[in-house]
């Protein structure tokens, strides 16, 4: 994770994450969730500027910022060839073939990844400070304050055949089934009795994440 500094806040991440979508070198199948993660990030400010979280001070220089980290980390680890500092999620969705899926698939790759992947152990590295009340409310500032401004952005530059493409049903009640595990899967790694235990979970987790992404490869059509 990147060193704890002054400027460790939600606007020092916006700006970051503005920098990352706007980078020329930016691949095109990163692209569509560079621009939902930015529109996300923007949105949790907005809720959390509105006083919708219970710490509004933790949330906006922790928990928003670590977040973003996870995945700002694993595409720079990506970027330099460094493999080994990128679980297999991130690897599946960072090198997609844009030829070969669609843009859904490309957005839920980035989704699955860090969600499935990254959300617990963001969850665990908060502890106790991370409520399950606040872990709730983002699930309302996806479906409320995001999904309404950035899919029709990501439809109009980036995805012209977004709204046509087919999605499963039940494809966004994935994604709140999947913080739901992610909270859940956190409550273990932080109850497990050693650390041995502890890594055979996040084991588990990263699988997971793993056998999604392959699903999402597969179904997404």
């Amino acid at each position: 994770m990147s060193p704890a500094r002054a400027d460790h806040d939600t606007a020092h991440t916006i700006e970051q994450m503005t920098a990352h979508y706007q980078d020329p070198a930016l691949e095109p199948q990163n692209k569509p969730f560079a621009l939902l993660y930015l529109r996300t990030t923007e949105a949790m400010r907005d809720a959390n500027t509105a006083g919708e979280f219970s710490d509004p001070v933790f949330w906006d220089t922790e928990v928003i910022p670590t977040f973003a980290n996870y995945y700002l980390d694993a595409y720079a680890a990506w970027k330099r060839g460094d493999q080994r500092e990128v679980d297999p999620a991130w690897r599946i969705a960072f090198r997609a073939n844009p030829e070969k899926l669609n843009c859904t698939q490309l957005i839920y790759l980035g989704i699955n990844a860090h969600i499935n992947n990254d959300l617990a152990f963001m969850i665990e590295e908060m502890g106790a400070r991370y409520t399950y009340p606040d872990h709730k409310h983002v699930d309302d500032v996806l479906a409320f304050r995001t999904r309404p401004v950035v899919y029709p952005e990501i439809q109009r530059d980036l995805c012209p055949g977004l709204f046509s493409e087919t999605v499963p049903s039940g494809a966004d009640a994935d994604i709140f089934a999947w913080r739901q595990l992610a909270w859940d899967n956190a409550q273990r790694l932080q109850a497990a009795p050693t650390p041995k235990a502890r890594d055979r979970i996040a084991r588990q987790i990263r699988r997971h994440a793993k056998d999604k992404a392959r699903e999402i490869l597969r179904r997404y059509r």
